[in-house]
């Protein structure tokens, strides 16, 4: 039997894949953006995130809508698969948000990580990809180096900023749940 749902999920699945492709061609400068492979892929992808790029703005040079396209896909294609069993939309809305916030400070704690690391291998400080990481992280660990002394080895401000932002997902992770267990109830 021909199932719709399970069309649209797996259209929504592939269209996933799709913008991780598109994000994965990104970081390679050298590719041909006018291969004809390469444009059919833009032209998939682009209006998808295109929606997403007008409402988020890059934070540090980190483009969100991606990630936000891939939740909202995602949920998408569990909303559609669930269509005949019965759902709540308002826990389904207030799920994909929680799952938005929290993929947004996993992201915070990766930039930071990768900043933190940089200074305790003592990475070459004129290196193009160290240069992004600080530029990236900057804004994240700011209001965290006007607190945190300067340490000639280990980014101190970066430290607090990581632990800071490790100790806020586990804590929104735990108010989150609360909250959606009381929207379940």
């Amino acid at each position: 039997m021909f199932d719709v749902a399970q069309l649209i999920s797996t259209l929504l699945y592939i269209e996933t894949l799709l913008i991780l492709v598109r994000v994965a061609l990104s970081w390679f400068p050298g590719i041909d953006h006018w291969n004809p492979l390469v444009r059919l892929l833009r032209a998939v992808v682009d209006p998808v995130l295109l929606p997403f790029r007008r409402i988020l703005p890059t934070f540090g040079g980190i483009d969100f809508s991606p990630i936000v396209a891939i939740i909202v896909l995602t949920w998408l294609s569990h909303l559609v698969t669930r269509l005949g069993a019965g759902f709540s939309p308002g826990l389904e809305i207030a799920g994909a948000v929680v799952e938005i916030v929290l993929t947004i400070i996993i992201v915070f704690s990766v930039v930071v990580l990768l900043r933190v690391l940089i200074s305790i291998f003592d990475a070459d400080p004129w290196h193009p990809v160290v240069q992004a990481i600080r530029q990236m992280s900057n804004p994240l660990i700011r209001p965290f180096a006007q607190v945190v002394p300067r340490s000639r080895g280990v980014d101190l401000a970066a430290v607090a900023a990581l632990v800071t932002y490790v100790v806020l997902y586990f804590v929104a992770k735990v108010i989150f749940s609360i909250f959606l267990s009381g929207l379940v109830l």
